[in-house]
C-alpha cells in the first residue's frame, strides 16, 4: 500500500512540475554598426569598410583609394536593392 501512495505521489509531483515548467525562445535583435580602414603610407594606398544592421535593413560600404582612383560601393539592404558605385580619376 505504501509503495502505490509513493507511486501516485511521485506521479503528481512529476505532473504538475511538468505543467509549470515553460521553455523560452531567446531571440537577440540584430542590431550593430561597425566601421574600419587600413592605410599604408608607403603606396598611399587606402581601403575602408564599415556596416550597419537593423533587424533585417543592412547598410554595407567599402571604399578603397590607390594612387591614381578612389573607389567608393555602397549597398543598401541584403537583397541589394540598391547600389551606389562612384569611381573618381586623380
Amino acid at each position: 500500500m505504501l509503495s502505490k501512495t509513493l507511486i501516485v505521489f511521485a506521479l503528481v509531483v512529476v505532473g504538475a512540475y511538468a505543467l509549470e515548467y515553460k521553455t523560452f525562445d531567446y531571440y537577440a535583435y540584430p542590431k550593430y554598426e561597425f566601421k574600419y580602414g587600413v592605410e599604408d603610407p608607403h603606396t598611399k594606398d587606402k581601403k575602408e569598410r564599415a556596416e550597419k544592421r537593423d533587424g533585417h535593413t543592412i547598410e554595407q560600404e567599402y571604399a578603397w583609394s590607390e594612387k591614381d582612383r578612389e573607389v567608393k560601393v555602397k549597398k543598401l539592404d541584403e537583397h541589394v536593392q540598391q547600389l551606389k558605385f562612384e569611381t573618381k580619376h586623380h
